[in-house]
C-alpha cells in the first residue's frame, strides 16, 4: 500500500513538472486529455496548456487545434488521438490529424509514430490518417521521411504504376488482361523512403501505393488551415482582453 502511494505521488509530481509543448486554441465538441500519471481523462478547455506525456483525444463529433511552442499547429479531426511524448516526438494512435510544422533543423526534427510507420519531418504541411480502413499520408508541402516499423515496405511508386498501366492498356484488350490474370509490377523493397510534395501514400500492412495529391484534398487542407487561422485570431482577441501577466498562457 505504501509503495502504491509513493508511486502515485511520484507520477503526480512528474506530471506537474512536465514541460509545456503547446496550448489549445480551438475546441469543437468533446475533447479530453489524460496526463501522464493520471488514471482518468478530463475535459479540455480553451487556452489549456498541453504538456509532455499528455494524451489528447477527440470524440466522434469533436475537433481541436493545438498550437505548439515553436509556432507549429496540429488539428485533431473527429475520433482522433495524439500522445505528446516529447517536444520532438508525437504518437498518433488513431483518427486523422493535420500537421502544419514550422521549419526545423536536423537536430530538432519532429518524429511522429503511427500504427503503420514512423514519419520524420523538418517543416511541412500534411495529414496522417490512422483510421482502421484508411492508413495514409497526404503531403501538400515539404518533404517527409517514412520508416517501416517492422519488415520492408513493398513500395509501388506512382510513375511505375502509370507506365505499367499505360503499357497494358496499349498492348492488350480487357479480355486478354483478364485471361492472363495480370498483377501489379514488381515493387521496390525498402525499409524507408521519402515522400515528396503533391503525393499521397496508402498503407495495407507492408504494401505501400503512391498516388498524386487529389483536388478534393485541397478543400480539406483549406478547411484545416481556416481552423488554425481562426484560432489564432481568437487567441489574439482574448489575449488583448487579458491583463498583461496572463498573456503568456495564449501567446505561444
Amino acid at each position: 500500500m505504501k509503495t502504491m502511494i509513493l508511486t502515485l505521488i511520484f507520477l503526480f509530481t512528474a506530471s506537474l513538472n512536465a514541460a509545456v509543448v503547446g496550448s489549445v486554441s480551438k475546441v469543437v465538441g468533446s475533447v479530453k486529455v489524460k496526463s501522464e500519471g493520471s488514471f482518468k481523462k478530463s475535459k479540455v478547455k480553451l487556452s489549456q496548456e498541453i504538456k509532455e506525456g499528455d494524451l489528447v483525444t477527440t470524440s466522434s463529433k469533436g475537433m481541436a487545434v493545438i498550437n505548439l511552442v515553436d509556432g507549429s499547429s496540429v488539428v485533431l479531426d473527429k475520433s482522433s488521438s495524439i500522445h505528446f511524448a516529447a517536444n520532438n516526438s508525437l504518437e498518433q494512435t488513431g483518427g486523422k490529424v493535420f500537421y502544419k510544422i514550422t521549419s526545423r533543423d536536423a537536430k530538432n526534427s519532429l518524429k511522429i509514430k503511427t500504427p503503420f510507420a514512423i514519419i520524420g519531418i523538418k517543416g511541412t504541411t500534411f495529414t496522417v490518417s490512422a483510421e482502421k480502413d484508411n492508413e495514409s499520408v497526404a503531403l501538400k508541402e515539404g518533404l517527409v521521411g517514412i520508416k517501416s516499423l517492422k519488415e520492408e515496405f513493398k513500395l509501388y511508386r506512382k510513375e511505375m504504376m502509370a507506365k505499367y498501366k499505360s503499357f497494358v492498356e496499349d498492348q492488350m484488350s480487357e479480355y486478354e488482361k483478364f485471361k492472363k490474370g495480370l498483377t501489379d509490377p514488381k515493387p521496390e523493397l525498402t525499409k524507408e523512403f521519402d515522400l515528396e510534395a503533391g503525393n499521397v501514400v496508402s498503407f495495407a500492412d507492408n504494401v505501400v501505393k503512391e498516388s498524386k495529391f487529389k483536388e478534393k484534398m485541397d478543400a480539406e487542407f483549406e478547411a484545416y488551415e481556416k481552423m488554425i487561422n481562426e484560432s489564432f485570431e481568437k487567441a489574439k482577441e482574448e489575449s488583448e482582453k487579458m491583463p498583461s501577466d496572463d498573456k503568456s498562457v495564449v501567446e505561444h
